[in-house]
């Protein structure tokens, strides 16, 4: 009996240790979330809450109650709550200006809002899943702090949409690019014309690229003023990039259709650029941008219409 007893003790004390201080597939801190993710080379999930929220409150008690998806929670990578009136100075570097919000960092040093606003079990699970894929397909090894938000004024075109948070009812849309796999065509699309992301981004200025500076991303070529710039830009492509590869999010949520916007008729909204094919498109957008702000992990390069040109 008293064998047993201590089979049993030890068997505890393993799963325990095993665990490392995480309770329903959350880690207690971020930087306990940190350590373990730089330890198995995983990306970390940040889950971003407050205690006067609703939306969040419904998540915890239809979405993290659940088994299923506690055990997704710590599969391929490291996830942790963050409040953000504990820690504002977190929320800030990552750009969490409403809740809930799901951030992730990839090992690669790459920074992503995958999700602003409740969402359902389903849906949620394909998040978690295509986070784990995406961080096992990466090979550099340790993730990076998130960069600095930029807090920048729009000043000209492409206009500005409102930033809106989560509906009483906790209705917002999420916002997942999946980059695994990209395929490429020949020759390229030329994001935004050749004119400058990072340079449009933070400062709303129109400068064109030098040709000779230039990456791929998700398929797409940007041409960047200078290679500070250029670095910039890959240290988070997902903030500098048009969302939806540059196609009108208002063709690709009516008829699912990947078309190409014109960069006369941008929008910002939570310091993301849509583009759109017409200003009767845009001020549609900027009604209800969250409406259209949806998943669009399956849109690749090789699926867009129209102009070369973004």
């Amino acid at each position: 009996m008293r064998m047993k007893f201590l089979f049993s003790a030890v068997l505890f004390a393993a799963s325990a240790s095993a665990c490392q201080g995480q309770t329903h597939g959350w880690h207690a801190a971020f930087e306990q979330a940190r350590t373990a993710a730089e330890s198995g080379s995983q990306p970390i999930l940040i889950h971003f809450h407050a205690w006067y929220c609703g939306p969040c409150q419904r998540m915890d008690r239809e979405l993290f109650a659940d088994p299923q998806v506690q055990q997704a929670l710590t599969d391929g990578m490291a996830s942790v709550k963050v409040d953000v009136t504990q820690e504002p100075d977190l929320a800030s570097r990552c750009g969490a200006t409403s809740v809930p919000r799901d951030v992730v960092m990839f090992p690669d040093g790459t920074i992503e809002t995958l999700n602003v606003g409740y969402m359902q079990k389903p849906q949620y699970l394909n998040l978690l899943r295509d986070i784990s894929a995406r961080g096992k397909s990466m090979s550099v090894p340790k993730p990076t702090d998130p960069a600095p938000a930029n807090t920048v004024v729009s000043n000209g075109s492409p206009e500005p949409a409102a930033t809106a948070s989560s509906d009483a009812a906790g209705n917002s849309a999420p916002i997942v690019v999946s980059e695994a796999s990209e395929p490429s065509i020949d020759p390229p699309l030329i994001g935004l014309e050749g004119f400058c992301p990072v340079l449009l981004h933070d400062k709303r200025e129109w400068t064109a690229g030098n040709e000779k500076i230039t990456t791929d991303y998700r398929g797409v070529r940007y041409v960047f003023s200078s290679e500070a710039s250029r670095d910039v830009f890959l240290k988070n492509p997902s903030l500098y990039a048009p969302q939806d590869l540059g196609c009108d999010a208002v063709v690709l949520t009516d008829t699912q259709r990947a078309v190409t916007g014109s960069i006369r008729f941008g929008a910002f909204f939570d310091e993301r650029l849509y583009l759109f094919q017409s200003p009767e498109n845009r001020a549609q957008f900027k009604q209800n941008p969250l409406k259209f702000v949806r998943i669009r992990s399956a849109l690749r390069v090789d699926q867009v219409e129209g102009s070369k040109f973004q």
